[in-house]
């Protein structure tokens, strides 16, 4: 039925475009209702034109069916071409049909000038010739041609056993399923159509674009390994195996994404990572139904817990050693094929203040560092907040000396300090956007220079206290301490927060919104890990790894973050500390 309504459709479609487009034509002569001349002659002309424009859009408007519906011809008769040679079990499996093949790949994938569809004769199939499909740019070409093409030409094995030792390419394997072909064809695969075959030759011939492996730019480090991550999957694989050289790291590989087809993996230790753990993550990223995703940071929005939470419960790594690291605790990583960023789960909120660095530097350094840290979030969350609380709100809580100065250095100013707080944010945040929009060269040089230039200007202006550019500067600073990037919003919205808070309530304000910040942190969970551990629940044993480092001897089981399998991480073995050296004379 379809075959015989086709051909009647194409051809009334294009009488009824001829007789159309001829319409205006015809309509175009002397109205009826319109005199020779006058306005009536100008309102004639200005109908034609109208009526020849809209003519001529129509008229486009069926030429692009006309295609659209060529095009569609084209694929239903390769369809029905294979289904007339043999009736396969599915519409979707391939039968055994080369010229099939070749007209169903050319309506489809094959419109497009970078897939190579080419007939080869070889002497081994005398049925006849051989087709040979891949896409120009993600195949090795000169793969192609050395070690199948050339091969073929040569051989005298039938097609069936081309696998065994014709093909010379190590990854090669069959289907029979044109919904996998077509995906294998799109990822850089090379197909192998052959007579007397019902499935095709799928060969590994994938090309991978890639830059080489640099130093990491996000998450630098003075000492330690300096290893990143590239876009590539398999690189991706082959850097953690590199390091990982064990048989229990396994890699559960998966695809994300309707129409992107994109490869993702899900990385881990298998009898130290919880299967659990292993499990819930799997599960969420099979979960995903989404026509692709490009960034990492699309999967973990999917896959977090609390995703209306301002808190990063996921967190994102570059670095090849704290992916490592992170793995040997018993955490998951996720990669996705595209995105030089790899993400670990679980990830509580003191492992965001954990760096590779820490583990690179002595246990005395890193609690040190670690600390400052700490007192970096206090001052950067809290040093704005209190200053406009004790000026506005409470200024009884201050002595009467300090008060005066603060008061006396306001006079004369147009703006009251939770004014001037404001004017400086709005000031360091459009500098560090515009700081990091800009070339590297540039950004140095804007972001210093700018800083210097408009702090002195709003001070000799009137503008801002000097007091409110020590406070903001500190601030800044403060919050730039902040190891990963993903914190740094959510800490400068808390801080915007605390200033409305310490506005209107003081510092009974600020206290409040610090009870009602823990208690939401001590109510969020990350994969199964309660987020504010280890103070929430309150175990002392992991404070080994939190706010201070001790050194490496002293810890032995894993952080019970992830939940490992198991937690013994080093047994110790008793070593005599001097040696037995006698005293005497050194040499023969």
């Amino acid at each position: 039925m379809c075959v015989g309504w086709r051909p009647t459709s194409l051809a009334w479609l294009k009488r009824h475009q001829r007789v159309y487009v001829q319409r205006p034509s015809n309509v175009a002569g002397r109205p009826r209702h319109a005199p020779r001349g006058g306005k009536g002659g100008r309102k004639k002309c200005r109908h034609l034109g109208q009526a020849t424009n809209m003519s001529t859009s129509k008229a486009k408007r069926i030429e692009d069916i006309l295609t659209e519906l060529q095009q569609l011809e084209q694929t239903v008769s390769s369809w029905l071409s294979a289904l007339a040679a043999q009736p396969p079990a599915s519409a979707t499996q391939y039968v055994d049909d080369v010229e099939a093949a070749y007209a169903r790949l050319k309506a489809g994938m094959g419109r497009n000038a970078d897939v190579l569809l080419r007939y080869l004769t070889v002497p081994a199939c005398p049925a006849g010739p051989v087709l040979v499909a891949a896409v120009d740019g993600l195949t090795d070409t000169q793969m192609v041609d050395q070690d199948i093409i050339q091969p073929l030409l040569t051989t005298k094995m039938p097609p069936d056993q081309w696998g065994q030792g014709v093909i010379s390419p190590a990854h090669v394997s069959q289907s029979s399923q044109w919904p996998d072909l077509l995906q294998k064809l799109a990822a850089g695969n090379t197909l192998l159509f052959a007579p007397g075959l019902s499935f095709v030759w799928v060969v590994d011939t994938v090309k991978y674009p890639q830059r080489s492996i640099e130093r990491p730019q996000t998450e630098l480090a003075v000492r330690g390994p300096e290893e990143a991550f590239t876009e590539v999957l398999l690189t991706q694989k082959a850097q953690i195996r590199h390091r990982v050289r064990s048989p229990q790291l396994m890699f559960h590989d998966l695809t994300v994404g309707r129409v992107q087809q994109t490869n993702a993996s899900v990385a881990y230790i298998e009898g130290v990572a919880n299967y659990s753990l292993v499990r819930t993550v799997i599960e969420r990223m099979q979960a995903i139904d989404i026509d692709g995703a490009v960034t990492v940071t699309q999967l973990a929005g999917l896959i977090r817990d609390h995703p209306l939470s301002i808190f990063p419960t996921i967190r994102q790594t570059e670095r090849l050693d704290l992916a490592v690291w992170r793995l040997l605790e018993g955490a998951v990583l996720i990669m996705l094929d595209g995105d030089p960023f790899v993400l670990i789960a679980p990830a509580p909120l003191v492992d965001f203040y954990r760096t590779a660095m820490d583990y690179s530097s002595s246990w005395i350094d890193t609690s040190f560092v670690r600390t400052v840290r700490f007192l970096g979030w206090i001052m950067g969350i809290y040093l704005p907040a209190i200053f406009v609380a004790l000026s506005e709100v409470n200024p009884s809580v201050l002595p009467t000396s300090l008060y005066v100065v603060m008061q006396g250095s306001n006079v004369g100013l147009p703006f009251p300090p939770v004014v001037q707080v404001a004017l400086m944010i709005i000031v360091i945040e459009t500098l560090r956007e515009a700081a990091l929009r800009l070339p590297k060269p540039l950004s140095t040089t804007i972001g210093t220079v700018g800083a210097i230039v408009v702090g002195t200007a709003v001070v000799k202006a009137g503008l801002v206290d000097t007091q409110i550019i020590v406070i903001m500067t500190l601030t800044a600073l403060s919050l730039f301490s902040t190891p990963v990037y993903e914190l740094t919003g959510t800490w400068r919205a808390i801080g915007f927060l605390m200033l409305l808070s310490a506005l209107y309530l003081g510092i009974m304000g600020i206290a409040l919104l610090t009870v009602a910040i823990i208690a939401v942190l001590v109510d969020m969970r990350t994969f199964g890990t309660p987020y504010f551990e280890p103070w929430a629940p309150f175990r002392v044993a992991e404070w080994a790894d939190a706010i201070w480092r001790v050194p490496w001897t002293r810890i032995v089981r894993r952080w019970s973050g992830p939940r490992p399998a198991r937690r013994d991480w080093r047994r110790p073995v008793v070593v005599k500390a001097e040696p037995l050296l006698k005293k005497g004379r050194l040499g023969p």
